[in-house]
């Protein structure tokens, strides 16, 4: 599957999200059920792709944690030799270490003041290091008094 194809796919997997589960960001639920919620609605999308799977905080390639060269700010958590373990908030690919790795989603909340940076170089890292073919830097509105809505923001 190119590039064009999985962007599309998110697109109107972000489409479904929003007309079914609004909800969700009215009420600023965590990132991680707002992932979870939009890999339910990609994975309708990928029936015709059984041999891939559609996951949320997948922390493993193959039978061993993903680690990243990240600054920092920008890891999940340290192993016992220092190097930074990595949970993608969604990620589209062929379970196992040899992939392919077609996907990888960054979500960030608009109510998050942490801002995109380290998102942008955990994607970067994600397709450099672990050869995910896009990355996809999605933000959710949730905050009050705001027009709810979640879309792509930057794609890497």
């Amino acid at each position: 599957m190119d590039e064009a194809e999985l962007r599309k796919r998110v697109e109107i997997a972000l489409e479904t999200f929003r007309q079914v589960d609004r909800h969700l960001l009215e009420n600023d639920l965590s990132e991680r059920c707002i992932a979870a919620r939009v890999a339910f609605h990609l994975h309708n999308m990928m029936t015709d792709s059984p041999e891939l799977s559609v996951d949320v905080e997948y922390n493993r390639k193959g039978i061993d944690k993903k680690r990243l060269p990240l600054p920092d700010p920008c890891f999940n958590k340290r192993d016992e030799d220092g190097n930074s373990i990595v949970l993608p908030d969604l990620i589209v690919h062929q379970r196992g270490a040899d992939g392919p790795n077609l996907l990888v989603l960054e979500f960030k909340k608009t109510s998050n003041r942490a801002g995109n940076d380290c998102d942008r170089i955990r994607l970067l890292a994600f397709r450099d290091v672990l050869k995910y073919s896009v990355g996809g830097l999605v933000e959710c509105e949730t905050r009050p008094n705001r027009e709810p809505r979640i879309s792509v923001v930057e794609w890497l």
